[in-house]
């Protein structure tokens, strides 16, 4: 890798992960993890992770945590171990698995499946998987898009990416978790508009050139903190929900 290979390899996952959709995923998460952890150390399991930006991320802020994160896609997991191992990240690791086989690996504290459920033909079949691979009392938090969920922006996608079903609503959502067996099941509306229409101008020029996509990074940037402090407008266009495998 040259001198300036690295620097921009070390800009350009930043600018992926400053992605307003993913950045609110892991605030969300991580706000979750955080509470159920009350400071112990936890073992999380990361579903359907992809390229593994936020298990990484997750990782680097939280030491103690122990992260694993499962996909289909070899490629994509090829690609998040080698930024472990750049980044000397040892409390992390990612395993090729099939959310809708039994999984090699179990007990963890939280499993995690942020957006990733609306791209799984059988979606209960893999919510009955990562149930499995919970300890008693562990916790399995997902988030999915709102099934009515519509674009800001003119001429923005009216279809989320790589999807089998357009989303669900919360009655669905919590009746299909209750299903697969657990109990003290929460759901609650995130990702308002001003996020969705700073997701939506950072998919139109996710592939201009860096100068470009620079320009934009305060904005996305901006547009993340101000929704997380509900400085935003209109319905949720996404739905997280959490509940508790039984402690027996």
């Amino acid at each position: 890798m040259s001198v300036l290979a690295k620097p921009r390899a070390i800009l350009e996952e930043r600018l992926a992960l400053m992605a307003p959709a993913r950045r609110l995923r892991l605030r969300v998460g991580e706000r979750e993890l955080a509470a159920r952890a009350d400071g112990r150390p936890l073992r999380i399991l990361d579903a359907g992770c992809g390229d593994g930006l936020l298990t990484l991320a997750m990782a680097r802020r939280h030491r103690d945590w122990t992260m694993v994160g499962v996909d289909l896609r070899e490629n994509l997991l090829a690609g998040a171990r080698a930024r472990a191992e750049a980044r000397g990240l040892g409390n992390v690791s990612f395993q090729a698995a099939d959310l809708l086989k039994p999984l090699p690996i179990e007990g963890f504290d939280v499993v995690l499946a942020l957006e990733c459920l609306s791209e799984i033909p059988e979606d209960e079949g893999a919510l009955r998987t990562m149930f499995s691979a919970l300890a008693p009392g562990g916790t399995l938090a997902v988030q999915v898009p709102d099934r009515d969920w519509e674009p800001v922006l003119p001429g923005s996608a009216t279809t989320w990416r790589e999807q089998v079903r357009q989303g669900y609503s919360a009655g669905d959502l919590e009746a299909v978790l209750t299903r697969v067996g657990l109990e003290a099941v929460e759901t609650r509306g995130t990702y308002r508009s001003l996020a969705a229409a700073a997701q939506e101008i950072r998919d139109r020029i996710k592939d201009s050139a860096l100068p470009m996509r620079l320009l934009a990074f305060p904005f996305l940037a901006a547009a993340v903190r101000l929704e997380s402090l509900g400085l935003t407008w209109g319905r949720p266009n996404a739905i997280f929900a959490a509940g508790r495998r039984p402690s027996q």
